[in-house]
């Protein structure tokens, strides 16, 4: 009844849902800024945060649950700087990047000479299916004058045989 998922569907199955969470990240969001400016408290508008509070006590804000945590004894911290989070236990440091630049001039560009590609072509399409129309137009207007003679005929013959049998 129970199959195993093969490989390249997990992956798939993981790729949407990754997808689907980021989404989701960024429709709080979203949703968390509207509300801070129907509300003209925009400071408040947090859908992921940790910080600290005070020595040793820290917060964390997530999706609209939030979080304390205190410890008696210290055995790690986290600071963070302009663009990560460090996370520092037991003499290692993870570093979580906050800020992401991506530089996305190339795909710009390659994706300025596709659309100029396409518009040109889109043309040209646009110009054969004209010319493909117009030697095709009088074919097609005599074959529907044909049809509709051949209609036309066909009611008067019914229209003959309804009235002589009445």
């Amino acid at each position: 009844m129970f199959e195993r998922v093969e490989a390249g569907d997990i992956g798939i199955i993981a790729r949407g849902l990754l997808i689907l969470l980021t989404i989701i990240v960024i429709g709080v969001g979203v949703a968390e800024h509207q509300l801070g400016t129907l509300t003209q408290r925009p400071g408040q508008e947090r859908f992921f945060y940790i910080g600290r509070n005070q020595e040793h006590v820290y917060s964390a804000y997530a999706f609209g649950y939030g979080l304390t945590l205190g410890s008696v004894y210290s055995w790690g911290n986290i600071s963070r700087t302009e663009r990560s989070i460090v996370l520092n236990f037991a003499d290692r440091a993870f570093i979580i990047p906050t800020k992401v630049e991506v530089d996305g001039s190339q795909f710009w560009y390659w994706f300025g000479v596709w659309h100029r590609q396409f518009v040109e072509e889109a043309f040209i399409a646009k110009k054969r299916a004209i010319e493909y129309w117009n030697q095709a137009k009088p074919y097609i207007e005599a074959n529907f004058q044909k049809a509709r003679d051949k209609t036309q005929c066909a009611i008067q013959q019914i229209g003959e045989y309804i009235r002589e049998y009445r």
